[in-house]
């Protein structure tokens, strides 16, 4: 901008210069002087753009300098064993397979050195190292030691890893500054620095393009949209403000689009990371209602303008037993307004289990206070294929909610939440947000019955499975690979 108005300043002041004449008692001497110290002043607004600018990339490349040291490549190993005959319909399976290795690539960076352990914790997504057998850490072109998974969370896309500092110099100065991402503005500059096609510590910078979005492919999203260039590989590297501060978590991209890169605020991978470093697992809150947008005919239906409706009250919850309706609009929660489904989704989930909360709510156009219980999520909500219990496929799937059923028109089936890349699921073909309706033209109900499909067929030496599945509006068959 400054550079811009510098060239600015000399256009008009060049257009004076053209068009000016001799004043009454002006020499033309004395327009000569004035036109050379106009020029100077020129000059001088001119270096001094210039010296802003220098001054710009000088910071800019001593926060990538400083933050580097931090980011590093995640090497995630998995071994498959794939039939060579997998592609011929024996009635028998062979007893012996071809073992095959996939290697995918992400980037993490590092959040916390604990001095006593002497470990580093590095925080990266979960699908990068999702179903891995061995994770490898690269810190430089010669340093690289085995990575020990601390925990994961699909329903964020976050895991942690923790590897051994020895050997490690500096490692205090390898630590990341984190930021605080409910301060973060669209407009504000970002640096995004990850290693995309292997090419380690690549930096990009942009602008925050939005807040709060949601992309559907992860279960809570909150994503801090970016335009800074995101290549695969950045999975799980950081996103920095000018200040050096980590304020995301680079994980997705859109790739029929431009500029389109999305990030999870450092604030919710932060209290995802603590829960798996000191619990191992992450404990949500829970209302057990089914919740939606007070859409414009809504809003013209009811007559009510703010908050969220609740669509279902599930049998048993703390809902239910708070006395919670369906029709009841929700618009304050402790005495805060309520802006969006997310925005109550969040709140909630990071409630701790047994804590009381305020709802203000609307019941027939009347404003009621109802005193709520949180409960804990139950995990049995998401079903999770999970290499340790035989099922490979790499995905995270649900039932669907009642609401859904209702709006596709179906009478069961369930959602695929998160696709591992590189997976049997991945190389298959399904992705993030497809419902399955049928296996082997076999209708589905829920997830039990979908996974005892998968199970059947293994076990009946069968290597792929026919899946009928609605993605948008449009139904598609897809051959799923079984091993």
């Amino acid at each position: 901008m400054p550079l811009l108005f510098s060239v600015l300043i000399v256009l008009l002041l060049g257009f004076y210069s053209c068009t000016a004449k001799p004043a009454n008692g002006e020499t033309e001497g004395e327009v000569l002087q004035d036109k050379e110290r106009k020029e100077e002043v020129v000059e001088e607004t001119v270096i001094a753009g210039n010296s802003v600018l220098a001054r710009f990339e000088k910071e800019l490349t001593e926060i990538v300098r400083k933050v580097s040291p931090s980011v590093v490549t995640i090497f995630a190993t998995q071994e498959a064993r794939d039939g060579f005959f997998d592609d011929f319909d024996f009635p028998f399976p062979f007893p012996f397979d071809v073992p095959r290795r996939r290697r995918s690539l992400g980037s993490g960076v590092i959040v916390k050195y604990d001095e006593d352990k002497n470990v580093f914790y590095i925080l990266t997504n979960n699908h990068v190292v999702q179903n891995a057998d061995v994770i490898r850490v690269s810190f430089d072109r010669h340093t690289e030691k085995r990575g020990k998974l601390v925990g994961r969370d699909p329903k964020t896309d976050i895991a942690v890893i923790e590897v051994d500092a020895k050997g490690i110099s500096n490692p205090k100065g390898r630590i990341a500054k984190l930021g605080n991402s409910d301060k973060v503005r669209v407009g504000q500059i970002v640096i995004a620095i990850g290693n995309p096609y292997g090419l380690e510590r690549t930096v990009t910078v942009g602008v925050v393009s939005a807040l709060r979005r949601s992309i559907g492919i992860t279960q809570y999203e909150n994503f801090i949209q970016t335009d800074a260039p995101i290549n695969p590989g950045n999975s799980g590297g950081p996103l920095i403000n000018i200040r050096g501060e980590v304020i995301g978590i680079n994980t997705a991209i859109v790739a029929e689009g431009q500029g389109l890169g999305f990030a999870i605020p450092i604030n919710l991978a932060k209290w995802v990371m603590e829960q798996l470093i000191e619990k191992g697992e992450v404990v949500r809150g829970w209302l057990g209602v089914i919740i939606q947008e007070i859409t414009p005919e809504i809003a013209e239906a009811i007559n009510v303008k703010e908050g969220i409706l609740i669509a279902q009250v599930m049998k048993d919850s703390p809902a239910e037993k708070a006395g919670l309706k369906v029709g009841d609009i929700i618009i304050e929660l402790n005495g805060k307004k309520i802006d969006s489904v997310r925005d109550l989704q969040l709140k909630i989930m990071k409630t701790p289990p047994g804590t009381e909360v305020s709802l203000t709510i609307l019941r027939k156009g009347k404003k009621k206070v109802i005193k709520v219980k949180v409960g804990r999520l139950p995990e049995r909500k998401v079903k999770v294929y999970d290499k340790e219990q035989g099922k490979d496929l790499g995905i995270n799937i649900r039932n669907l909610t009642p609401e859904e059923k209702a709006r596709l028109g179906l009478e069961g089936g369930v959602r695929v939440i998160a696709v591992a890349p590189g997976s049997l699921a991945y190389y298959s073909g399904l992705r993030p947000g497809d419902i399955i309706i049928s296996v082997n033209n076999k209708f589905v109900e829920d997830v039990d019955e979908f996974i005892s499909m998968v199970e059947d067929l293994k076990d009946a030496g069968r290597s792929k499975a026919l899946l009928l599945v609605r993605r948008g509006d449009t139904n598609i068959y897809l051959v799923l690979r079984l091993r």
